[in-house]
């Protein structure tokens, strides 16, 4: 299973706070990152602009990522960008609910043969079973990530991720949008093929996944702890052992 930290957009179109980011996830032990690539449209809308970092900042970035033995990804919004990413060696690539619908993004970065992961939050079942039917066969770099759009316990729905894997056939992930960090843990019981979840660094702003980021004061902690776990879900094979604890 592997581990992916979301940056989004919580650097709020400040590089400096973009590097900051980076600084923290750098020393801890996620698998890969991911920042969250809007339209060009996007960013021209009144009460988006200054959100947008620099193609040079992801080029560094990307570059920098690498550097030290971690993933880079994108959650891409806009297909023109596609050629760019690609150009600068992005890892994998996130689709975001939304554009799940979006069949010329998601034939694009299909297309690079990177992992795409295609975020489910606001698709039912049969509606995930229409986009895969789409495909045929499902191309082996797809992977499906069962989030929900909802901060109600009853939504997490964390057996959907064994129950999707099931009936598609297809790897699945799960993206944390409950303000419960637990739900991260018990998800592990589910076997997702990899755990994605947003960060927020200590700036008083509203960010632009504020209650459902997991503050970088409290992210190392959490990993160690989701590594810890993840030992405790073993192979499934049961063995004929010793007694360990009388003898301690």
């Amino acid at each position: 299973m592997i581990i992916v930290t979301e940056i989004g957009m919580n650097h709020m179109g400040d590089e400096g706070y973009a590097d900051y980011y980076v600084d923290e996830l750098s020393r801890t032990r996620p698998d890969g990152l991911t920042f969250q690539v809007q339209t060009r449209e996007y960013y021209e809308e009144e009460s988006h602009r200054g959100l947008a970092l620099s193609d040079e900042y992801y080029r560094r970035i990307a570059r920098r990522t690498r550097g030290f033995d971690k993933q880079f990804g994108v959650g891409l919004c806009d297909v023109r960008e596609v050629p760019f990413f690609e150009d600068i060696g992005t890892d994998f690539y996130k689709v975001l609910s939304k554009d799940i619908g979006n069949r010329e993004l998601v034939a694009a970065v299909l297309a690079t043969g990177k992992p795409v992961y295609v975020s489910t939050g606001m698709s039912s079942e049969e509606e995930i079973s229409t986009f895969l039917a789409e495909f045929g066969p499902v191309p082996p770099n797809l992977s499906l990530i069962h989030t929900q759009l909802s901060y109600d316990d009853a939504d997490t729905n964390l057996r959907a991720i064994s129950k999707l894997r099931e009936r598609f056939g297809v790897p699945v992930a799960f993206g944390l949008h409950s303000t419960d960090v637990h739900a991260l843990y018990a998800s592990l019981g589910f076997f997702p093929s990899a755990l994605f979840f947003y960060v927020k660094g200590s700036r008083p702003v509203k960010h632009r996944d504020e209650d459902h980021a997991i503050p970088l004061t409290r992210y190392r902690d959490i990993i160690a702890e989701l590594r810890r776990l993840e030992t405790m879900m073993g192979d499934g094979v049961k063995q004929k052992m010793s007694d360990r604890i009388k003898n301690q």
